[in-house]
């Protein structure tokens, strides 16, 4: 990916409380919610589907919700939406998920990592 690449922004509506506790949690580990994300998309691309297996959250939506975004790659995003909708979701329900896990086991519930090129 080139310093120039094309960017889409991929904005996620999302639990008003579950937002709160997941930028908490990323930020008690050093981490945004940007890095998260787009790390999360990466990872969906490399891996083809979810990189986590889900555990039981035991979190109760409040009703109130709020946005929250991040700038992917163009190409990286086509790839994780196609990706996501072979799996019957989308980005929106994959970060919802992303935000339980992480809430729910206090850090990113997946090992980011990009693949090296073959040498």
């Amino acid at each position: 990916m080139s310093c120039s690449a094309k960017m889409r922004k991929l904005s996620v509506r999302i639990d008003a409380d579950l937002k709160a506790a997941f930028e908490g949690t990323l930020r008690d580990i050093g981490v945004d919610p940007t890095c998260a994300m787009r790390s999360f998309a990466f990872q969906i691309v490399l891996e083809g589907s979810i990189p986590f297996d889900p555990v039981d959250a035991g979190f109760e939506a409040s009703g109130k919700t709020a946005v929250t975004s991040v700038k992917i790659p163009e190409d990286v995003a086509g790839e994780m939406e196609s990706v996501l909708k072979g799996l019957g979701t989308n980005f929106s329900q994959a970060v919802k998920l992303l935000a339980l896990q992480t809430t729910a086991l206090g850090g990113i519930p997946f090992a980011a990592g990009i693949p090296r090129k073959a040498s």
